[in-house]
């Protein structure tokens, strides 16, 4: 089948549509028109209400093919990040490493996620969420929140593997009670020592681990959680304007960090079962996994990377939440100019008391 393309017009004036996070409808930066999801996409999977398409679209595209003919891929030359995004995208740099990156070609159907979860902050929000979160970082480099610098803040679609598991959990562990008795001078100890069961059986719902090899886990983990509420069907509409990270970590290797995560939560919900006790100490636990349902989806994040001194910090905000997370630079000089204020402040306190006992 012949390369294919469907980009989303008004149908106002003809412009290009974006999603719009803040009324969280399609919207035209050109006469300001705004659209529902059912008025621009169609019932066939990602055709517009008023598709432009080339010679070859075919009406009875399916969804996979679809995808792939309305999918860019870039690659990075510099780290070897794929990105992909919407046909109407142009990328100029990569959001890791800032290095140029070049298109790749088109990105295959299997890519397709199951929902995507639409930006509801705005890249305006989100720039002002950063600069107000930063306003107590004395001693940030100077340029670090610059109108350049802000310039790379990038709305990005992570790659999510989200598990559903049932499980069954149990714990044994050895309980102390502890008495203590005064008679006279003498003081008596006395030590209970029991033992305590607890098992259960528990179903987890959504429990997330993103699937992009270039982004810090520890990132992703510390800007949850999302709604998944407000989750949709995905529809290549909702990347125009935003980029997208193609995954590279597939479920079965994410799946370990996912059964360290419910491990230790199911794990302690038995012990703070076990109450009443002056200690207790988990003995023995065993954790069995009935059975685990995944789902693929798109998370939206406000992503930011800076370097300093040949190293890159990376931020990232929950485009839901806008819960931040990210690892601070900080400015040599800055630090020098007040470790030498505070000497001098210190010097002239001292010299004014010392003038006091003259």
């Amino acid at each position: 089948m012949g390369a294919s393309s469907v980009s989303y017009k008004c149908a106002s004036c003809g412009g290009d549509l974006t999603w719009n996070a803040e009324k969280q409808l399609f919207s035209c930066e050109w006469c300001g028109s705004v659209f529902s999801e059912s008025e621009i996409i169609g019932q066939t999977g990602g055709q517009a209400a008023n598709p432009v398409p080339d010679a070859h679209t075919s009406q009875d595209m399916s969804a996979d093919d679809d995808f792939s003919n309305e999918t860019n891929v870039y690659t990075c030359q510099s780290c070897g990040a794929e990105i992909f995004c919407d046909r109407n995208t142009a990328a100029s740099f990569c959001y890791y490493c800032h290095n140029p990156v070049t298109l790749g070609g088109r990105v295959s159907g299997i890519y397709r996620p199951e929902k995507i979860l639409p930006f509801t902050m705005s890249r305006e929000q989100a720039v002002e969420a950063f600069k107000a979160h930063c306003k107590k970082k004395l001693f940030l480099p100077s340029d670090f929140l610059s109108a350049g610098q802000m310039e790379k803040l990038t709305g990005l679609y992570v790659p999510f593997w989200v598990a559903d598991c049932d499980v069954d959990a149990s714990v044994d562990a050895e309980c102390k009670k502890v008495h203590t008795h005064t008679h006279g001078d003498t003081v008596e100890t006395i030590t209970h020592v029991y033992n305590a069961e607890r098992a259960a059986r528990m179903q987890y719902k959504g429990v997330p681990a993103d699937g992009a090899r270039n982004i810090e886990d520890t990132l992703m983990d510390a800007i949850e959680p999302y709604d998944y509420n407000m989750l949709r069907d995905f529809e290549t509409a909702y990347l125009s304007g935003f980029y997208c990270d193609k995954y590279d970590v597939d479920k079965d290797e994410v799946f370990s960090r996912i059964k360290s995560r419910i491990n230790d939560g199911i794990i302690e919900t038995l012990r703070d079962d076990i109450t009443g006790y002056t200690s207790v100490v988990i003995r023995r636990d065993n954790v069995d996994f009935l059975g685990v349902k995944w789902h693929y989806m798109m998370l939206p994040v406000w992503f930011l990377t800076y370097k300093h001194k040949g190293k890159i910090y990376s931020f990232a905000m929950n485009g839901q939440t806008g819960k931040f997370a990210g690892v601070y630079p900080v400015s040599g000089i800055k630090r020098l100019i007040a470790g030498l204020l505070a000497g001098i402040g210190a010097a002239v306190i001292g010299y004014g008391l010392g003038g006091l006992f003259l």
